[in-house]
């Protein structure tokens, strides 16, 4: 439950983000390629996951994804542009 209202949460914000620093021309394309480039990476992620889990354990595999994102997490909450953004930006016309 905690890990879905976040995620609403986060993707809100992502995609009002990326929508409003887009000018309005090119929403179609960017909004297909950030979906391209968000959905690619499943397909290898399950067969990783499930290679992991069959060789290393189920509960090895869930803390190694757990620890890999909390890390992903603590960089991209370290990143100068992420803790700088506190509005919207106007789109480039």
């Amino acid at each position: 439950m905690c890990f879905g209202a976040g995620a609403v949460i986060l993707f809100i914000n992502f995609i009002s983000l990326r929508q409003a620093a887009t000018p309005e021309p090119l929403l179609g394309r960017m909004t297909s390629t950030m979906r391209w480039l968000i959905l690619l990476p499943a397909g290898p992620g399950a067969l990783w996951g499930g290679w992991l889990g069959e060789h290393v354990g189920l509960r090895a595999s869930l803390a190694s994804a757990a620890v890999g994102s909390a890390l992903l997490a603590l960089l991209a909450w370290r990143l100068p542009a992420i803790r700088g953004a506190r509005q919207l930006p106007s789109p480039a016309q």
